[in-house]
């Protein structure tokens, strides 16, 4: 009996979950910023509440609160139960800011944002030897809008992107999400490309080598069979995706980063790290360095922290 009204209990909870992407989140973008903002945050506490978000609906469980607590007792093993808890509530409220972000984007109501970056000036992310640019960022806080700030430079900027969201088991509405907010993105790029990963890696070496810039996620575990990279991420030497470094290194790529977060309605700051050209793999360092700095002051804004089971710390024998 209790395993039939959980089934009707999720039954429910996806027709709430297609409604909410389908036709609350889209109108929460329509509103005036002082007023959809904090509603979209209420959205995220909700959504902690249930443990609810797409990949978790996708798969029928709730996966990601699970092992957001895993990645957060990782990194903080002597917390409290409470704070703990705390972080993870964050967690899903930036995960709902970031999905209200990209139907701002997908609404084209970007150019009304104001977004201020520190230290350095817009004009200054380029690569000192002449070449393209990668710029990594972690899923944090608000880094898709990021992209669109990016292009306030009146460079081209192109994203790498993932089929990920259009898995037959996402639900429609969700897959529609994300092409919205990919397409519209592409309306502030300056004539960039959101590009999927899935489609090879020939479009973004010609990116480069064309001295544009790439943004690329930064906290990507790395895949079966695929090339690994060790970082000084969150006080361990962790394995990540080595794809970044491989393509900064063969297109002879200066490397940055940011983080973007939301400061306020209709506000948002950028944290930069300044384009390097890369002499070893050592370079890459004070970049994750970077992340952890930002991250380790708001946990809860690292939305992606379930993937640090999956980034496991380097062995010393």
């Amino acid at each position: 009996m209790k395993q039939k009204l959980r089934k009707i209990a999720w039954r429910v909870l996806a027709k709430l979950h297609h409604a909410d992407f389908a036709w609350l989140l889209p109108s929460l973008a329509t509103l005036p910023f002082a007023l959809g903002n904090p509603l979209a945050k209420m959205r995220g506490r909700i959504n902690a509440l249930l443990g609810r978000d797409w990949r978790s609906m996708a798969l029928g469980f709730r996966h990601i609160r699970h092992q957001t607590t895993v990645g957060l007792k990782q990194i903080f093993p002597s917390e409290s139960a409470e704070q703990i808890h705390r972080w993870q509530v964050k967690r899903f409220v930036a995960e709902a800011q970031d999905e209200y972000d990209a139907q701002l984007v997908a609404h084209q109501r970007v150019d009304a944002l104001a977004c201020t970056m520190t230290p350095v000036d817009w004009s200054s992310l380029t690569n000192p030897e002449g070449g393209g640019v990668l710029m990594l960022t972690p899923h944090y806080e608000s880094f898709f809008l990021g992209v669109a700030f990016l292009a306030r430079t009146g460079k081209k900027i192109n994203l790498m992107s993932s089929t990920v969201t259009h898995d037959p088991r996402v639900d429609l509405a969700v897959q529609n999400h994300f092409t919205n907010k990919y397409r519209g993105l592409e309306h502030y790029l300056n004539g960039g490309k959101v590009v999927d990963m899935e489609l090879g890696m020939r479009p973004f070496y010609r990116m480069l080598n064309a001295q544009e810039t790439l943004v690329m996620l930064a906290d990507a575990p790395v895949l079966p069979n695929g090339a690994g990279v060790a970082v000084d991420f969150l006080g361990q030497r962790r394995t990540i995706a080595g794809g970044a470094l491989r393509l900064a290194t063969k297109t002879h790529s200066a490397i940055g980063a940011y983080v973007c977060q939301c400061t306020g309605p209709g506000q948002y700051e950028m944290q930069i790290y300044p384009p390097t050209p890369l002499n070893g793999v050592e370079d890459i360092d004070p970049i994750y360095q970077f992340f952890s700095k930002t991250i380790m002051k708001n946990p809860g804004g690292w939305w992606a922290v379930d993937l640090l089971p999956h980034m496991p710390p380097e062995r010393h024998e």
